[in-house]
């Protein structure tokens, strides 16, 4: 192996496990940790055949009955080592039974390579001969690893850098690569250099990995990255699309990047930077702000008001906000997320907040929970449209007040709502 290599421990010692049984090997792991290279590194002193399916898929059925001929006319001395990479993109049903002749030979090693864990249509031989599975953990390059990497360029990093990098890095080979040529440059691993990388490669993300994606998942997967986090009703509603499930589960063939636990799918961070680099192109301003208003409104149904806020304000709908808050304020005084929602409360003009009681209610009750002498203003103010308000809007503001009296901890002092109350409810 080369010498500025620096092979992941857990890894090797599964890849030399499986040489010496002659087991078929599955490698998997998100763009960046190594898996190629792993393979490259340790085969470096063998011949093997090696078949990237995102060049040369056409050459796998080919090989799988050269392999059936050889072993009809004779019993192999050695092993044939073939590494067949790239297996999220092999799509056609020819190329996936070549795969299938190959794990059965007897004379072949074979090497799978692949950035999901084991997709649905490779079950079969699976559980019928059994793989030797390295994992994306497997992959990941601890403290340790990092640490000799960074002397065999012979970088010095200190204990809390390193630290650093392992977390922000995550194990990523390529990540722990770009710092380490950062370095070579006069740069310090922190939260500056870290962004910095983590921008370039959702670049690379963007224009290498993701070009590489069936059209119609790309534009399925750039519209559903308008949230951090899913379920496949939202991304139904979000999408439109009815071929949500297919392009979901196909989505988890392509790569190690989407995860979902308890029905809640989840997009790896670097990968949300990147579709959202790619959709800002792709995509004017109005269709962003549709994707990110049916999110809005599919949390909106669900009861979700906080993440409802930020869909309706990422899109421009204000009035959505104002409705929202006016909901959340109709709650009973006592039971409104007034602390939780502050900022938009916050962010409304006076006379916005003047022309609806409901509203003058929440800021009261907010200013109140924040101890901010603001929360009378607001009391005087809701007196004030209550002594000149007609009918409806009348009986809502004297109610309003005398919810305020009960909710708010300075009134019970005071007795000012009580009396205006009952001063009030002649005029009704």
């Amino acid at each position: 192996m080369d010498k500025g290599y620096i092979v992941p421990e857990t890894a090797l010692k599964k890849l030399r496990t499986a040489k010496g049984l002659g087991q078929t090997v599955y490698i998997y792991g998100a763009t960046g940790y190594g898996k190629t290279e792993l393979v490259k590194q340790y085969l470096s002193k063998r011949r093997y055949r090696y078949i990237s399916c995102a060049e040369d898929a056409a050459g796998l059925p080919e090989l799988a009955e050269a392999a059936q001929s050889a072993g009809k006319e004779k019993e192999a001395q050695a092993r044939t080592v073939v590494v067949v990479d790239d297996m999220h993109l092999l799509k056609n049903t020819q190329g996936r039974r070549a795969v299938f002749s190959l794990v059965k030979s007897r004379d072949i090693w074979l090497i799978l390579i692949c950035r999901s864990p084991i997709p649905t249509w490779l079950m079969p031989p699976y559980v019928s001969e059994g793989f030797l599975v390295i994992t994306e953990d497997d992959l990941r390059l601890k403290e340790k690893e990092i640490a000799a990497y960074m002397g065999s360029q012979g970088l010095n990093i200190t204990e809390e850098e390193l630290a650093f990098v392992a977390e922000r890095s995550q194990g990523n080979a390529y990540t722990v690569r770009h710092t380490a040529l950062k370095m070579l440059e006069g740069r310090r691993p922190g939260p500056e250099l870290a962004q910095e990388i983590t921008e370039a490669f959702a670049a690379y993300l963007e224009n290498y990995v993701m070009v590489q994606w069936d059209s119609d998942l790309l534009e399925f997967l750039m519209q559903v990255s308008v949230t951090d986090e899913f379920t496949l009703p939202l991304a139904e509603m979000v999408t439109g699309n009815r071929h949500a499930p297919e392009l979901l589960e196909r989505a988890m063939e392509t790569g190690n990047f989407l995860s979902c636990r308890d029905g809640i799918y989840r997009l790896r961070p670097q990968l949300i930077r990147a579709l959202r680099r790619r959709a800002a192109k792709e995509y004017g301003p109005q269709e962003r702000a549709d994707h990110a208003y049916n999110a809005g409104l599919y949390y909106e149904m669900q009861g979700q008001i906080m993440f409802a806020l930020a869909m309706f304000e990422q899109c421009g709908k204000k009035e959505r906000i104002r409705e929202l808050l006016i909901r959340n304020a109709r709650l009973n005084t006592g039971n409104g997320h007034y602390f939780e929602l502050r900022r938009y409360y916050l962010q409304m003009e006076e006379k916005e907040l003047e022309d609806c009681p409901v509203l003058m209610v929440g800021m009261s009750m907010l200013c109140s929970l924040l101890l901010q002498e603001e929360s009378e203003y607001w009391y005087r103010k809701l007196e004030q449209f209550a002594a000149i308000a007609k009918g409806g809007q009348k009986r809502e503001a004297v109610s309003r007040l005398a919810c305020l009296d009960i909710a708010l901890p300075h009134r019970g002092e005071r007795g000012h709502g009580r009396d205006y109350e009952e001063n009030a409810h002649p005029d009704l």
